[in-house]
């Protein structure tokens, strides 16, 4: 599996997300109050999972961030750190002010598909 790209044992639905940085409540910004990352280093990914679950409700999720260490943004960078923390799934979004995730089941068309019923454009 690649690091930066979404997967799970049988990939049944795949999709894409985006998410944008809260203005209230900052993933570095918690990763340095626990000691996990320091001042320096940019927040450059993140990936949330959760493992097998048997039907009863998550309380908890991985949430992983992908770290670099330099002062100055590099958009190819040769190398990231990785930290994880344990936290609820409404502490890993409440560290984005909109978070959005679509997925759709493996081997279906949706390109000429009308949705009838809530949806966003």
């Amino acid at each position: 599996m690649d690091t930066f790209i979404a997967g799970v044992q049988y990939n049944d639905f795949k999709g894409t997300a985006a998410a944008d940085i809260s203005d209230n409540f900052a993933l570095a910004d918690y990763l340095v109050s626990l000691g996990k990352a320091e001042e320096s280093e940019r927040v450059l990914g993140f990936r949330i999972t959760s493992g097998e679950n048997r039907g009863i409700p998550v309380t908890e999720v991985s949430l992983v961030a992908y770290l670099l260490r330099s002062a100055e943004f590099e958009p190819a960078p040769a190398t990231v750190r990785a930290v994880e923390v344990r936290v609820t799934p409404g502490e890993a979004l409440a560290f984005f002010k909109r978070f959005d995730l679509v997925v759709t089941r493996r081997g279906v068309d949706f390109s000429n598909t009308h949705v009838d019923g809530p949806h966003y454009d």
